[in-house]
């Protein structure tokens, strides 16, 4: 397993210098290009053992990793959210390059041959590791296409008032931009933008989501709100 793991990042690196700005860290892949935010897209390598034999999922999403927005959450929740976090599996109808995650997650045997052989049925979402190369340069290249169509770089401000990205969600989960934590860092973005209104109509009983609000996080960001308007009027940003 670790061999395989081992190879696995060797040929993510491989790929990646193809593709101009981006480089493989930390099992991801990142752009560093813009100053104030990083693009990150996740293969979302998952390495297990099916009847003995290496294999490997791959679950991936992308990110922006906001480095003011990364800060505030620090300084009022403790811990770095995601200025942007979108899985795959959550825009399936947009995944032109990746059909097959519309149907099924693949997964790659070491030797597939040798799972078939000694009893293993031959599925069509089981795919050998020799595959794997492929589907790691289509996942990238979804991922850039994503952010390409989805999010505004032209500035850090219009990048930040564009969000959340607006997707075509798969129809079993929905879309989710508001929700958990996602809703958030929405809070933390627009006090950002000095939109201090929308924390409250967010954190208020009127405001419906689908799933339960993070109402603790809420109320810490709350906690601030007079701190990052009095900063606002002052400076024209948000410190805390």
């Amino acid at each position: 397993m670790v061999a395989l793991k081992a190879d696995v990042m060797a040929l993510c690196k491989k790929i990646v210098k193809n593709f101009e700005g981006w480089e493989f860290l930390s099992e991801q892949f990142k752009n560093k290009s813009l100053k104030h935010t990083t693009l990150i897209v996740e293969p979302g390598f998952v390495f297990d053992q099916w009847r003995y034999r290496n294999s490997v999922k791959v679950f991936p999403s992308i990110y922006l990793d906001n480095k003011k927005a990364k800060y505030l959450c620090k300084k009022i929740l403790g811990r770095p959210i995601y200025a942007s976090n979108i899985l795959f599996v959550g825009m399936r109808g947009e995944l032109n390059m990746l059909p097959e995650f519309a149907v099924y997650t693949p997964l790659f045997f070491q030797d597939k041959a040798g799972f078939i052989r000694e009893g293993g049925s031959d599925k069509p979402y089981w795919k050998d590791i020799s595959e794997l190369p492929d589907m790691i340069e289509r996942v990238l290249r979804q991922g850039i296409l994503f952010f390409e169509k989805h999010y505004d770089f032209s500035s850090e401000k219009n990048m930040l008032e564009a969000l959340p990205a607006k997707y075509k969600a798969s129809s079993s989960g929905g879309y989710q931009e508001y929700e958990h934590s996602r809703g958030v860092m929405l809070c933390i973005i627009r006090c950002m933008l000095g939109d201090f209104e929308f924390v409250r109509r967010y954190r208020s009983a009127e405001y419906r989501t689908i799933y339960p609000k993070m109402t603790e996080d809420l109320d810490k960001i709350m906690a601030y709100l007079p701190q990052m308007e009095k900063s606002w009027l002052e400076k024209g940003y948000v410190s805390i």
